[in-house]
């Protein structure tokens, strides 16, 4: 399952995003205008469901290259769980640079049996972002503020994509990386009146072929939030968030040609909150499935978590 997933959120307040989780893409925003960040975050994701074909002879997602003329069902159980270490560095008043490095378990289990289970150090990505529009409340009189940034970048293959499980190579959605350059671009827009807010983030990639011809699917997703922000005390922030995730995802390609039964479309409700004590803050998100239109060979699924720590350097 190749996916793609941004979350995006307040002005001066640090965002949660989260990422294609088998492919490695995160991205998020600074916690307050024009400030450097480092964080270390933790996601999860979790599919489960029966996919037509014998379990042995089935390759996820698609089967490339086997007979999907296969009959019977087995139930897979996929677990995709990402450490990853992150840097927003801002060079100028409008112009910063974020850099990603995932350290990623992957698992999978056919019919209650144990198919795979592997630990790398995935694709790592660099992403410029933009700011077109930032206005500030530099007033006591109540304003709506708006910030838009666009950003552009790319993943690199320098992550392990030949890894095996007890003597045999895991299928090419279960290596820590992709072995193939990708193209990043990013729109992000928030509106923020008082305490309250809305936000809607955009992320579309264009994936490239591997060595051996394999491509997948190309992406885009979309995440919209409302939320609230609270200041308890002169150095505690406290902003709950609810929201949907919908994601929509391409078919692989072989050599130039698609294959039949990949793709998806897939819609998440999400909950999460961010606290922040100074410089430092913790922030959780949970997003569950709620509708889902997918090819016959993808695993659907079921729900996604992340926890985070980030500690911001204000560069104002």
């Amino acid at each position: 399952m190749k996916t793609f997933l941004v979350a995006w959120l307040a002005l001066m307040l640090p965002s949660m995003g989260l990422a294609c989780d088998v492919c490695g893409i995160f991205l998020g925003i600074q916690p307050h205008d024009r400030a450097n960040s480092f964080s270390v975050l933790y996601r999860y994701r979790h599919l489960e469901g029966r996919v037509p074909g014998v379990a042995k002879s089935l390759l996820k997602h698609g089967g490339h290259g086997v007979d999907a003329a296969s009959t019977g069902s087995s139930l897979y159980r996929e677990l995709y769980m990402v450490a990853e270490l992150r840097a927003d560095i801002w060079l100028s008043q409008r112009f910063s640079v974020l850099a990603a490095l995932p350290l990623v378990n992957n698992y999978q289990a056919v019919n209650g049996v144990i198919a795979a289970d592997v630990y790398g150090v995935g694709d790592p990505l660099l992403i410029g972002r933009f700011q077109l529009v930032n206005t500030k409340c530099t007033t006591l009189e109540e304003r709506t503020v708006h910030r838009v940034r666009i950003g552009v970048g790319a993943k690199a293959p320098l992550g392990q994509h030949d890894l095996a499980f007890r003597g045999e190579q895991v299928h090419d959605d279960l290596q820590p990386g992709t072995g193939s350059w990708d193209a990043l671009g990013t729109l992000e827009y928030m509106v923020r009146r008082n305490r309250n807010g809305a936000s809607l983030s955009i992320i579309g990639r264009a994936n490239g072929e591997d060595a051996d011809g394999m491509r997948m699917g190309n992406g885009l997703s979309t995440t919209a939030e409302f939320f609230r922000r609270w200041d308890l005390g002169e150095n505690w922030k406290l902003m709950p968030s609810l929201g949907a995730y919908w994601e929509l995802t391409g078919k692989d390609a072989h050599h130039g040609t698609d294959v039949e039964g990949t793709g998806a479309s897939t819609l998440f409700a999400s909950a999460g909150a961010r606290a922040w004590w100074r410089s430092w803050g913790v922030q959780a998100i949970g997003q569950f499935v709620v509708a889902q239109d997918i090819g016959q060979w993808m695993v659907p699924n079921k729900e996604r978590f992340v926890i985070g720590l980030t500690y911001n350097i204000n560069n104002n």
